[in-house]
């Protein structure tokens, strides 16, 4: 079955295959071959990932019978193990890829300890029973417990500004920012209640959006909209924009920060939407607990209501249309991110570009952010 992505801009919607958005230098890094997504870290072929889990696991030791500078192609990958092994290094291949399906299935330490107070009760309460919280002021202080800490990109300040130092700092800052994502989406009461699959499916689809709405987020408390906060070692001001080669996405972020800034959205108020933006974007074919997630999604909508009624005295419900039209004008915005990213993504595996991905982000870019950009995840709108 063909697969297919499409672009967007401002006049029409074009539908391209796949194949448009991997050029014929999209091969294997080891032996050449058309690669398969990335593995380990580096873009390769089934071979030879198969080839390098079984080597770099196994406790044999190679040993090249020439000079150590074999030629491996497909033909002759087989040849010598050796070579095979040490080009899977230099190409950046480690065993510590896929760690954000471990992340999400293994506990933390926390995690196996017994919980005191109030979220022993909410967190094991399914949403059949209504996901009675105890009170407006228990919710809150769970997801104000569990909201992480802000993060450093860890910008090199002394390096002059360029494109690919600057997007290089923004695929670190999301790598870390990723990790906090996971735990804090486990940390919500009853995600943990879904099917693990589905918990994996719903962080996949939802946290680059979570991650943007953030930002907005720290945008409006740290700059009043003005500039973009992304940590506090990377703030970008309209010159960094520009040199970023993002600039048209980073004023549809600022704009949403100025939506912040507008509407003067409360702490509260902003615990609650993010947390519901990560019940916003599903697989068209559904999830294996869909009606679980459809409730708990209802919850969550519920305690944001009641979230806006505990806070002011009138014009609750149209606050509630402000607030969800805003979550609603989200999704765009994330959605051409995204084609952004996976361009430089694939860019970044063709041509000698400077830009490097970490492994956990070039993972769920490579194998993920394809099928929501085929058309095979849906945002799920408050408006049409």
């Amino acid at each position: 079955m063909a697969l297919f992505l499409y672009t967007h801009n401002t006049s029409s919607d074009h539908m391209y295959p796949m194949e448009f958005f991997f050029p014929p230098q999209r091969t294997c890094l080891i032996c050449a071959e058309e690669a398969s997504g990335c593995h380990y870290g580096a873009l390769t072929c089934g071979s030879c990932k198969v080839f390098f889990k079984r080597a770099a696991e196994g406790k044999q030791k190679y040993l090249c019978a020439s000079r150590n500078d074999c030629t491996i192609d497909k033909l002759r990958r087989k040849n010598c193990p050796s070579c095979r092994l040490r080009r899977c290094f230099e190409a950046g291949m480690t065993l510590g890829t896929r760690k954000l399906k471990k992340i999400v299935q293994l506990k933390s330490p926390e995690e196996d300890l017994p919980t005191q107070g109030p979220t022993d009760t909410i967190q094991g309460v399914s949403p059949q029973s209504g996901l009675s919280f105890h009170s407006q002021l228990v919710f809150l202080n769970i997801l104000e417990s569990i909201e992480p800490e802000v993060v450093n990109a860890g910008h090199d300040q002394c390096q002059p500004d360029s494109a690919a130092a600057l997007l290089t700092s923004l695929n670190e800052l999301g790598e870390r920012q990723l990790v906090k994502v996971v735990k804090w989406a486990k940390g919500l009461p009853g995600f943990r209640n879904l099917h693990v699959d589905d918990q994996m499916t719903v962080i996949q689809h939802s946290w680059m959006g979570v991650m943007v709405f953030g930002l907005g987020w720290r945008s409006y408390k740290n700059a009043n909209g003005r500039m973009l906060y992304f940590a506090p070692d990377l703030v970008f001001n309209d010159h960094r924009m520009h040199i970023s080669s993002m600039f048209d996405h980073c004023i549809r972020m600022r704009h949403l920060s100025q939506e912040f800034v507008l509407l003067q959205v409360t702490q509260d108020e902003f615990l609650c939407m993010k947390a519901l933006l990560l019940f916003s974007i599903i697989p068209v074919d559904g999830l294996k607990s869909q009606k679980y997630f459809d409730e708990l999604r209802l919850t969550y909508i519920n305690e944001l209501g009641r979230v806006i009624n505990y806070g002011r005295k009138s014009n609750c419900s149209q606050r509630l249309y402000q607030l969800t039209r805003l979550m609603d004008s989200l999704q765009p915005v994330v959605r051409k991110l995204q084609q952004f990213t996976f361009d430089l993504f694939v860019q970044a595996q063709s041509l000698p570009t400077k830009v490097n991905f970490p492994e956990m982000i070039a993972e769920i870019i490579s194998v993920h952010l394809p099928k929501i950009l085929a058309g095979l995840a849906k945002p799920i709108l408050f408006h049409k």
